[in-house]
């Protein structure tokens, strides 16, 4: 029996989303502020939950350096596949992990530090994954997580665009996700895991360039689609808006991240 959809379109990802994944989830400067709570340094072991297509695991890695070691877990074969390879060829000694969560295959305090971004939206449970994190983190450890809130989400498009922007959102959060308010909960559920030194800061930096398009199109797109909300013309009509709204400069798109970090105590 498959399972709910917010879980199923992560474990089957068709070609032409593995390459657009590549450029959502590529690492960039702008992430900066995500990861720096981490405080990595040289000889640490790390977790990445749903590491995806490994590009930011593979920045951690290289901040540990090869005295530390990186493990990156996903639900997605593929991912792992392609991770594996990927990491294999930049020479990166990552160990990928095939597997959903919770629970985690790992025993208590195995990691020194653990990271997850933009999967607790998509879990079955984010209260026991988050105290999964924190039980295979080793005292002292960081755990920080990072997603968004989905009831804060911002499209513009023009007026005229409105109405049919909030309507197309609103059947792809419908679907696609478990927890669309996850961000907000995140500090919370650090604090209900045990965690300690639980701090929470939001980024929410505006996108007028188009750089979310791959997103937009790709996911959104297809939620709004396969929930049977949305026709199919009345998509394609939303994503010609969408890029006329980049080409003459009214496009605006937010969607805030939560980032909330945690120390194991000790």
């Amino acid at each position: 029996m498959p399972e709910p959809y917010y879980k199923q379109h992560w474990i089957d990802v068709e070609p032409e989303r593995h390459a657009a994944y590549d450029q959502i989830l590529a690492f960039h400067p702008s992430m900066e502020p995500i990861i720096r709570p981490l405080d990595l340094r040289p000889g640490l072991r790390v977790l990445d939950l749903g590491s995806g297509p490994a590009h930011t695991t593979m920045e951690l890695a290289r901040r540990v350096g090869p005295s530390g070691a990186v493990t990156g877990i996903d639900i997605n074969a593929e991912f792992v596949h392609r991770s594996s390879n990927r990491a294999k060829e930049a020479k990166l000694p990552i160990q990928f992990v095939l597997s959903g969560f919770p629970p985690l295959p790992f025993p208590d305090g195995s990691f020194d530090r653990v990271f997850c971004k933009n999967v607790l939206e998509y879990v079955d449970s984010a209260a026991d994954t988050v105290a999964e994190m924190a039980r295979v983190t080793a005292p002292g450890g960081i755990v920080v997580a990072s997603d968004s809130d989905w009831e804060m989400i911002a499209l513009e498009t023009g007026a005229a665009n409105r109405e049919r922007n909030e309507r197309i959102l609103a059947a792809a959060k419908s679907i696609a996700l478990k927890e669309p308010r996850i961000g907000r909960q995140l500090y919370g559920l650090f604090r209900g895991a045990g965690l300690a030194e639980v701090k929470a800061e939001i980024l929410a930096g505006a996108d007028t360039t188009g750089r979310s398009l791959p997103m937009l199109k790709a996911s959104f797109a297809r939620y709004a689609r396969d929930s049977g909300r949305v026709a199919e013309d009345e998509i394609a009509q939303w994503i010609a808006s969408i890029d006329r709204a980049v080409a003459d400069g009214t496009y605006v798109f937010v969607l805030p991240q939560f980032v909330v970090r945690g120390v194991r105590a000790g």
